[in-house]
């Protein structure tokens, strides 16, 4: 019971804080439409969900992350605990959001990795002497990804439809969860907007394909460098509680008064599993880094 309560609270406290943290401000977030609260937070969970690639209403899903957390709360006051229904509430608010961020960020390893070859196909195309829209059909045919390649036939076919090309793509560009691929979007439509030659478009995608490059080699050597830190702190991590393991099947008797007393087992256990929650989730947090 004392290890189910332990869990409880260290859960609750891991996601309460992964779900408050702050997040880095994004140009989307920063383009929300006036109006109200629930409208905005409906707003905000569209663009999640198409940038996570989820077919799924946003209002069915902000309504379903309002009830979660009193639903699971109410569930664990049924069972008779606190924690537990303290446990239950934090998960409920803080899962949808790290399902949706988990989502994001694996569709941008995905794009980014994709986005240079994508920018060299355009760029190839149109020093051939195609136009945008048969380059877009050759970046189409070689394109490895799959949602990728979606959003391209989404800017063919809307084309078809007679709608401008810089429309469409200006659509496709909200779903864009990468870097690379947003900047590769913003020239295109920017190019194709302002009526410039395919072969004058050609130099500034050349220079921009210098620039995605570089920030698809900056990002892998900060990961490669950020990776033996994360190895660090779990290791660190591991070590509080395999200490405290050990010294419970060495000498059980050293565990007397966290055991029998309510200062103990209320107060002392929760508490030592919030401060190596929180100094895990900290660890983190510092070692991050945006490129």
């Amino acid at each position: 019971m004392d290890l189910l309560i332990g869990a409880c609270v260290a859960a609750a406290v891991l996601l309460l804080g992964m779900a408050t943290a702050p997040r880095p401000a994004r140009v989307a977030e920063a383009t929300t439409p006036a109006g109200s609260l629930v409208d905005r937070l409906v707003e905000r969970h569209r663009r999640q969900l198409r940038a996570a690639r989820l077919t799924m209403d946003a209002r069915r899903f902000t309504l379903v992350c309002a009830a979660a957390p009193p639903a699971l709360f109410l569930g664990g006051m049924a069972l008779g605990s606190l924690v537990v229904a303290a446990g239950a509430f934090g998960a409920g608010l803080a899962v949808p959001r790290l399902y949706l961020d988990w989502l994001v960020r694996v569709q941008r390893r995905r794009t980014e990795a994709e986005a240079p070859r994508v920018l060299q196909i355009i760029v190839s195309s149109l020093a051939a002497g195609r136009t945008y829209l048969e380059a877009l059909q050759e970046a189409r045919a070689r394109v490895g990804d799959r949602w990728l390649r979606d959003d391209l036939d989404h800017v063919i076919g809307q084309f078809h439809l007679d709608v401008p090309l810089e429309q469409s793509i200006a659509e496709v560009r909200t779903a864009a969860a990468g870097r690379n691929l947003g900047l590769i979007w913003d020239n295109l439509a920017i190019c194709i907007a302002n009526r410039i030659p395919a072969s004058r478009a050609k130099g500034l995608l050349a220079e921009l394909s210098s620039t995605v490059q570089f920030n698809t080699q900056l990002a892998q050597e900060v990961h490669a460098r950020t990776t033996g830190q994360r190895a660090q702190i779990w290791l660190l991590a591991a070590i509080v509680p395999a200490l405290f393991l050990y010294l419970r099947l060495i000498n059980p008797e050293f565990f007397t008064v966290l055991d029998a007393t309510g200062l103990g087992r209320f107060v002392l256990l929760p508490a030592a599993v919030c401060l190596e929650v929180l100094g895990i989730v900290l660890s983190f947090r510092l070692a991050r880094v945006e490129v």
